[in-house]
C-alpha cells in the first residue's frame, strides 16, 4: 500500500540508468525486508550467473568444450545451493531412517538408536523460481542466445520483485526486451494492472483465506471425519490453491504492469481443462514449461523409443513433485500426474488407432467424432477436476496418513452439524465463487469475442463501478483476522 505506489511514482519520473537502478535498489530492500541476510545469497548467485554466462558466451565459439564444462557449473552452482536449503534435512532424515531400520534388522543397538539431525536451515523466499531463471538463462546462452553485458540489467531480472517470491518464472529475452522499452504509461494501463491487483487480492482474501480456515480442522484430524467435513477438505483446497496462487500471479502481474511490463500468464482456466495433458498446459505455465523444455526434453522427450518417451514423463513429473516440496506425500504427487499423463497418452493413441482424428494432443478441446458431444466434455471436466482435487489432498495434507484419512473418510456418512459460524463462512465464499465464475467468464468472452464484444458490457464507467464496488465489499466482508501467507511461499 505505501511500498509500490512509491516506487511507481520514482519510476515514471526517471529514464534510463537512474530508472533502472532504482528497479535493482527497490527489489532488494523488497527482497531484504524478510530477512536481510538473504539479500548475499541473490546478489552472489546472481553475479555468479551473470559472470558464468559471459564466459560461456565468449567460449562458445573459442572451446565448446570449455563453454560446457562452464554450463555444467553453473547448473551444479544453482542446484546445489537450491538442494542445500530445501532438501538437506529431507535427505538426512530419510538416510538416518534407512540406518535405523538396518540396525533394527541387524540387533545393532548403536544404529538402531541412531536419530536423524536437524539442521538449522531456513528456506529463502523464491529460491526455486530465481534458480530456474538461472539455470534457463545459462541453458539459453550456452544454445546461442545473447548474453546480457549489464550486471545492472541482469539484476533487475534475477530480483525483480514483482514476480521474485512465486513466480511467474520469466524468460530473460522477454523480460529485458519489456525492461529496455516499458510500455507507455496510459489510463488503460493503469486499469489493466490495477484490476489485475484487486482481482488477486479478492481471490486471497475472499475466497482463498477462508476456505483455508473451513478446511484447516479436516487435515489436522487424525481420526475419522464425516463424509460432509472430507469433501469440503476434498473440493475445498483444490479451490483455495487455484484462488491463492492465482491470486499471487495477479498481484504480481498486475503491479510489473503498472511498470509497463508485461509478465508470462500463469493460468489459463485450469480446472475447465478436459485432460491431465490440457490442465498441465493450463495450470502455472512458466513453471510446466520450464520443466517441459529443460527437463522433460533434455530426457529425450518424446523423440525415443515409445517405452522411453513414457519413461522421460513419468521422471519429469516426479521431479517436478520433488521440486514443490521435501516429503514424499509430494513425490507421489509428482509421480500419479506422471502416471496420469502416461494413461491420457496411452487412451489418445488407442483412440487414433480406432478412430483417427478423434483426438488431438494439439488442442484443449476435440472438436470430433464422440469427442465433440457436450456431455463428454463435461464429464471430462469433472473427471480430470476431480483426480487433480485427490492428488491436491495429498499436497495439503501434513503427511500420508492425514491424506488416507479424508480418503477414508469421503464415504463415512455420520454426518455432523456444522457451527452457524462456519456456515455463514461458507455462504460468504459461494457468494464469492459465484462472483469470480461471472469475473472469468466475462473474461473469457473479452478475449474469444474481441471487438465484437459490447463495450458497454465492459468497458461502460457504471459496469466498472459496480464491479469494484462488489469486489471491495466481499474482500472486506471476509475479514482476515491474522495474515495467512500465500501457499507457494513455502517453494
Amino acid at each position: 500500500m505505501i511500498f509500490l505506489p512509491v516506487v511507481l511514482l520514482l519510476y515514471w519520473k526517471l529514464k534510463g540508468f537512474p530508472r533502472l537502478l532504482l528497479v535493482v535498489a527497490s527489489s532488494y530492500f523488497f527482497y531484504m525486508s524478510w530477512i536481510p541476510a538473504f539479500g548475499l545469497l541473490l546478489f552472489l548467485l546472481s553475479t555468479a550467473s551473470w559472470g558464468l554466462g559471459l564466459a560461456i558466451a565468449k567460449q562458445k565459439g573459442k572451446s565448446p568444450a570449455a563453454a560446457k564444462g562452464l554450463l555444467i557449473a553453473g547448473i551444479v552452482m544453482n542446484l546445489a545451493c537450491l538442494c542445500y536449503y530445501k532438501y538437506s534435512n529431507f535427505f538426512l532424515q530419510n538416510v538416518f531412517a534407512a540406518l535405523g531400520w538396518v540396525g533394527v534388522q541387524m540387533h545393532d543397538a548403536t544404529l538402531a538408536a541412531l536419530k536423524a539431525p536437524v539442521l538449522d536451515v531456513i528456506l529463502p523466499l523464491g529460491i526455486s523460481f530465481f534458480v530456474f531463471e538461472f539455470i534457463h538463462y545459462l541453458v539459453d546462452v550456452y544454445k546461442g542466445s545473447p548474453a546480457v553485458k549489464s550486471w545492472m540489467e541482469f539484476s533487475a531480472f534475477a530480483a525483480f520483485f514483482p514476480s521474485q517470491i512465486a513466480g511467474p518464472i520469466k524468460r530473460y529475452q522477454e523480460f529485458e526486451s519489456s525492461l529496455r522499452n516499458p510500455l507507455p504509461w496510459s489510463a488503460s494501463l493503469f486499469y489493466e494492472g490495477m484490476t489485475l491487483i484487486v482481482q488477486g487480492l479478492f481471490k486471497k482474501i475472499a475466497i482463498a483465506d477462508p476456505i483455508g480456515w473451513i478446511i484447516a480442522p479436516a487435515y489436522a484430524a487424525a481420526a475419522p471425519i464425516s463424509a460432509l467435513d472430507a469433501w469440503v477438505a476434498f473440493i475445498g483446497f483444490s479451490i483455495q490453491i487455484f484462488c491463492d496462487f492465482s491470486g499471487y500471479t495477479d498481484i504480481g502481474r498486475g503491479s510489473a504492469l503498472l511498470m509497463g511490463i508485461r509478465l508470462p500468464l500463469n493460468f489459463q482456466i485450469p480446472y475447465l481443462a478436459q485432460d491431465i495433458a490440457a490442465f498441465w498446459r493450463r495450470w502455472h505455465i512458466s513453471l510446466s514449461t520450464w520443466i517441459r523444455d529443460y527437463v522433460y526434453i533434455p530426457m529425450g522427450g518424446s523423440r525415443c523409443t515409445h517405452v522411453e518417451g513414457l519413461r522421460n514423463l513419468f521422471l519429469t513429473m516426479t521431479i517436478c513433485g520433488l521440486w514443490h516440496g521435501a516429503a514424499w506425500q509430494f513425490i507421489a504427487w509428482g509421480s500419479l500426474h506422471g502416471l496420469a499423463l502416461i494413461v491420457n497418452r496411452e487412451w489418445k493413441r488407442f483412440l487414433d488407432k480406432v478412430a483417427p482424428g478423434h483426438s488431438s494432443d494439439k488442442a484443449d478441446t476435440a472438436d470430433a467424432g464422440m469427442l465433440s458431444s457436450l456431455p463428454v466434455k463435461i464429464f471430462n471436466v469433472c473427471l480430470t477436476f476431480l483426480f487433480v482435487a485427490a492428488c491436491f489432498v495429498m499436497f495439503r495434507a501434513p503427511d500420508l496418513p492425514h491424506t488416507m484419512n479424508i480418503f477414508g473418510s469421503l464415504f463415512n456418512f455420520n454426518l455432523e452439524s456444522a457451527s452457524p459460524e462456519l456456515l455463514v463462512k461458507s455462504g460468504m465464499t459461494v457468494f464469492a465463487l459465484v462472483y469470480l465464475g461471472f469475473w472469468v467468464l466475462t473474461d473469457q468472452l473479452k478475449i474469444k469475442l474481441g471487438r465484437a464484444m459490447p463495450s458497454q458490457l465492459i468497458y461502460s464507467l457504471p459496469v466498472r463501478l459496480a464491479a469494484w464496488t462488489a469486489t471491495i465489499l466481499f474482500i472486506i466482508a471476509a475479514k482476515p483476522t491474522q495474515a495467512t501467507p500465500f501457499i507457494y511461499f513455502q517453494f
